[in-house]
């Protein structure tokens, strides 16, 4: 293992405009390789310019993953739905472009990729690869919630980034397993105090398990994702002090019934009003933080390929926290 990293070298980006201004110049500064992975991907503003800046380094490996969803799914709009007929959000258009710009990126050297396909008749459609990460040479990396389109851009978001050789190298082995189809190790003991989980759905339940027993060992947990349910719902409802922090305008309004049963009822719900909350992150007992791009929701737990960390790191508690306070104070 390396040495112990300073608390100045993690930093949490809570906003797009920040978080692209620093991808920009670390990639711009890189020596070797810049591997970036994805669920959503559009040929908009956002696709555009990381197509752009990676295509003004053709020295460099570049590697773009992309989920199949992007293919099926853009602006959120299903394009084999009657939504997606009438070019809702002008995305049936934008697909089109996707392909144009995909081109332009491979005729630039950028190794492009789609992830998990949907399968014959669409029947693979859950098992979604829903990581977001960044991988600039052999030291920093980026882990959290944001994809590279428009409509994300313009939610509230969190993206780690980390200068850590150790959290570089493990997340490159996920990134590598999911180019390669490959599978990784469920858990990896990155330092003492990191731990990283990938979970895959029913594979990989080793993980996920773990994870929730994290939780219940805890006396205190704050939970922030825009979808959240079984079975960490469950998990959390047994810690005698939580909060859980979500979107009051949540795209997937079911979420709303689901956290009305009677079972959650000793749960302490926090609606935050404004624009769609999309980051997720656990914060137990002050001192320890879960952050990834899981949901911590039943489809997660059974379908998608995720990737979590769990992290003691003071300094990341510190962040989180000042961000879930700007979040509930606004």
């Amino acid at each position: 293992m390396c040495k112990n990293y300073a608390a100045s070298e993690i930093r949490v980006f809570m906003d797009s405009d920040h978080f692209f201004e620093q991808l920009t110049a670390d990639v711009q500064n890189a020596r070797h390789s810049v591997s970036i992975q994805c669920m959503s991907f559009e040929a908009d503003q956002v696709g555009t310019k990381l197509i752009e800046l990676l295509g003004s380094k053709p020295t460099l490996e570049r590697t773009l993953l992309i989920d199949d969803y992007s293919r099926f799914v853009v602006n959120d709009t299903f394009l084999n739905a009657p939504q997606g007929w009438m070019n809702k959000n002008n995305a049936r258009k934008e697909r089109q472009a996707l392909d144009g710009l995909l081109k332009q990126a491979r005729q630039s050297g950028i190794r492009v990729k789609f992830t998990n396909p949907m399968g014959f008749l669409m029947h693979r459609y859950p098992a979604r690869n829903h990581k977001k990460m960044v991988l600039v040479d052999e030291e920093i990396s980026y882990l959290g919630g944001m994809n590279f389109t428009e409509h994300n851009f313009e939610w509230s978001d969190t993206m780690v980034r980390h200068t850590n050789p150790d959290i570089a190298a493990a997340l490159k082995v996920s990134f590598q397993a999911d180019l390669n189809e490959t599978t990784p190790p469920p858990i990896t003991e990155i330092n003492p105090k990191t731990v990283l989980y990938l979970l895959n759905g029913w594979k990989t339940k080793e993980a996920y398990t773990n994870l929730l027993e994290r939780v219940t060992s805890s006396s205190k947990v704050v939970a922030l994702s825009p979808y959240i349910s079984y079975p960490m719902l469950d998990a959390i409802a047994s810690v005698p002090d939580n909060q859980v922090i979500l979107p009051k305008a949540n795209n997937k309004p079911l979420m709303h019934y689901i956290h009305n049963l009677k079972r959650y009822s000793e749960i302490n719900f926090k609606y935050v009003s404004g624009k769609m909350v999309h980051a997720k992150m656990l914060i137990l007992d002050d001192e320890v933080a879960v952050y990834g791009s899981s949901n911590f929701d039943v489809i997660s737990y059974f379908f998608e390929k995720e990737v979590v960390i769990v992290n003691k790191n003071p300094e990341l508690i510190k962040q989180l926290t000042s961000f879930t306070s700007q979040l509930i104070n606004k």
